[in-house]
């Protein structure tokens, strides 16, 4: 009958332990789920904030590119933009050279 009581002791401070420990990791997991939802929402808002960007006027654009072809009338504030439009729409120009 000893050997029994003291089985049965051990596995009843095991189990206490074992709750402990189950409450202290469900504090955790609690404490993680916020930081985590801060974090999210903090995140979110900088991304909110990356997509706006302030965008000049189409009247404010000095546009001192010129397409090359004389037929084409277009012009373009920066380099870029007069590249892309002749590789889009004067695809020959680009394969000449």
């Amino acid at each position: 009958m000893g050997d029994y009581h003291f089985q049965y002791l051990q596995q009843y401070l095991h189990n206490v332990n074992l709750r402990k420990k189950v409450k202290e990791l469900l504090k955790e997991k609690t404490e993680i789920q916020q930081k985590l939802e801060i974090l999210e929402r903090d995140d979110n808002h900088s991304l909110e904030e990356r997509k706006k960007r302030l965008r000049s006027l189409a009247s404010e654009v000095q546009r001192n590119f010129e397409c090359p072809l004389t037929k084409c009338n277009k012009k373009y504030g920066s380099e870029g933009s007069l590249n892309q439009h002749i590789k889009l729409k004067h695809p020959e120009l680009v394969n000449k050279t």
